[in-house]
């Protein structure tokens, strides 16, 4: 049993350590072009959009017809097809739109965290809620004043620093499974 652990322990580690330094490059890249980055994400968000489309034109298909959920499913697949198809041509407007829902929901949350934190008067350290609902309500603000730049921020330096930390994790666990492998009997 020793052996199979030893013997797995052996490969797994130095495709965690490649995988890492491979996300860590896609991440430097990214950084540097993240207007790049920005219209492939909201491409691969616009093909997602087209299949999930066209499975509920699909279902909508396969339902009997004079069904209610056919004309639903019928609309919302064509719906779907034709944002899909918005995403992948102007992926600049679709961020900007992405980038205000997202801004909006920011904005509620910080107003709900205000409430919260007006509303627990014996709740110890309540002004923290109150700090955080006017920082979210300040950066939403922000973010649907400058949509185009929010959504680069988003869906270009976010996805970045996703894979620049996961990367270094990646490579961090891998130096230790390998670690690990080392201290194993033979």
């Amino acid at each position: 049993m020793a052996e199979t652990v030893s013997s797995s322990c052996a490969k797994g580690w130095g495709a965690l350590v490649l995988l890492g330094f491979l996300s860590v490059i896609f991440g430097i890249l990214m950084m540097i072009y993240p207007d790049i980055t920005a219209t492939v994400v909201l491409t691969l968000i616009g093909i997602l959009i087209i299949v999930m489309g066209v499975i509920g034109l699909i279902f909508a298909m396969l339902t009997p017809a004079g069904e209610g959920k056919s004309t639903l499913l019928l609309l919302g697949g064509v719906l779907g097809v034709l944002i899909g198809v918005g995403f992948i041509m102007y992926p600049v407007i679709a961020g900007s739109v992405l980038t205000w829902m997202i801004g909006i929901l920011i904005f509620f949350t910080g107003l709900l965290q205000i409430v919260f934190g007006l509303e627990e008067k014996y709740q110890p350290g309540r002004w923290l809620y109150i700090l955080a609902g006017i920082i979210s309500i300040i950066f939403a603000i922000l973010i649907m004043i400058f949509p185009v730049i929010g959504g680069l921020i988003i869906f270009g330096y976010l996805v970045a620093i996703y894979f620049f930390i996961n990367g270094i994790v990646l490579m961090t666990v891998g130096y230790h499974m390998h670690r690990v492998c080392l201290e194993l009997p033979a």
